[in-house]
């Protein structure tokens, strides 16, 4: 039997049977050694190489600094600032978490955490004013995949150091499609909002309140400025920034918003400690995998494969993102990287599609992929904060997804919005 078929066929038995899909990824990878005649004593130096890697250490870091800057004080501070910019027009609310979303993004790198961070405080008050709970918590759970898309994204560092591309230019390649994404969902918003008349029953801010505003969301407006500044003028790496971002984000939180306390900080360090080893233990198997689809000539076989169906770049875009959208609902975003970045990563270059905007087409697929069930990690914790339904959440998705769908298909096809801002 071909070791292709061993693998991929071990695979997914193990995540029929409800293997969770890490452990799934070192099981398969360990039955196919033993097949081709390798020793599994060869497992843990190759476990070992996967994770041996300096820039790895950037992922806690900016878990951390996300973590910081949500128990710190920060989130509800950029919320408070966009809610008195746009709060009272028709949709407001959903503007702002949109708006607001984005500015987390910038500083969390995760789109889960941005769900829990925003979403905590901004469903339960959209509720309160009127708006539907199943379409609320449905856009705060795909407003939070915006920490997948926007810098810093830890899916673009996986990305980055699977394929060896510049960490900051593809920071810098995901600002536009940000954008775009965004305004996608505003565009829904904004629908909505004017079909069911949502808007808020609070008067408009005046300046003054509004300047007061900005001033106690200056210090959180300053962390995406100093890191993704920082990393841009070359004045230090991307590992270096997380660092930064955590220092700066604890010295906020103790000393200027005085909201982390001894207590909080230690929460903080758990709930990072907890969500790193998830990543590591992801990243360690899906290495191993990754490994043998190289070795083992799987990769060069399927690209082949791929080539001989058609050779057209347009076509090829378009079966890139159905695989990586059935694959952001089966699995997370690490495990999709590792598995298929290999085996897609050929046969783009063949094709002459830019590596960098694969990694932008790549990772917004995957963003997408954060809420369509039945993974869906952002569906999930959006639901319970808004005390929905599963399958209500999943049917308010839609007309959202809709949209998601119109940004990636127009991030796809015009590679300027990835490449614009690249030297």
């Amino acid at each position: 039997m071909n070791p292709t078929v061993v693998l991929f066929a071990s695979l997914a038995v193990f995540i029929l049977i409800n293997i969770p899909i890490s452990v799934s990824l070192g099981l398969s990878s360990a039955i196919t050694l033993l097949y081709v005649g390798m020793p599994v004593t060869a497992l843990p130096s190759i476990l070992q190489a996967t994770v041996q890697k300096f820039s790895l250490l950037t992922i806690p870091l900016f878990v951390l600094a996300g973590v910081i800057m949500d128990k710190g004080g920060i989130s509800k501070r950029l919320i408070n600032m966009a809610n008195s910019m746009i709060g009272p027009i028709h949709g407001g609310l959903g503007y702002v978490s949109v708006i607001t979303a984005m500015f987390f993004a910038a500083i969390s790198g995760s789109g889960t955490a941005t769900v829990a961070a925003i979403g905590s405080i901004l469903i339960p008050s959209m509720i309160k004013q009127g708006y539907d709970p199943g379409y609320t918590s449905a856009l705060s759970a795909i407003s939070g995949s915006l920490g997948t898309v926007i810098p810093p994204s830890i899916t673009f560092l996986i990305y980055g150091m699977i394929t060896g591309e510049s960490i900051s230019d593809l920071f810098l390649s995901g600002i536009i499609p940000g954008f775009v994404f965004a305004a996608c969902l505003c565009v829904s918003v904004f629908i909505k909002a004017r079909q069911n008349g949502w808007k808020s029953s609070e008067p408009r801010a005046t300046l003054k309140e509004f300047l007061v505003t900005i001033k106690d969301a200056i210090w959180g407006l300053m962390s995406p400025v100093i890191v993704l500044g920082g990393i841009y003028s070359g004045i230090f790496t991307p590992t270096e920034a997380a660092a930064v971002a955590v220092i700066y984000s604890f010295i906020v939180g103790v000393f200027i918003y005085k909201e982390l306390s001894f207590k909080r900080l230690l929460e903080t360090l758990f709930e990072t400690g907890k969500t790193t080893g998830i990543i590591l233990l992801i990243i360690m198997n899906a290495g191993v995998f990754s490994w043998l689809l190289t070795q083992q000539g799987i990769a060069a076989q399927l690209t082949e494969m791929a080539l001989s169906l058609t050779t057209n770049k347009y076509v090829m875009l378009l079966v890139i993102n159905i695989i990586f959208l059935i694959a952001g609902c089966l699995m997370d975003n690490t495990s999709a990287m590792y598995i298929l970045v290999p085996i897609i990563m050929p046969i783009a270059q063949a094709l002459g599609i830019n590596m960098i905007h694969l990694g932008t087409i790549i990772v917004l697929n995957l963003s997408i992929g954060q809420v369509t069930p039945p993974v869906g990690p952002n569906l999930y914790v959006a639901a319970d904060i808004g005390r929905v339904k599963f399958e209500n959440i999943c049917r308010k998705m839609v007309p959202l997804l809709v949209m998601s769908l119109i940004a990636l298909f127009i991030i796809t096809y015009v590679p300027w919005f990835s490449l614009a801002l690249i030297k």
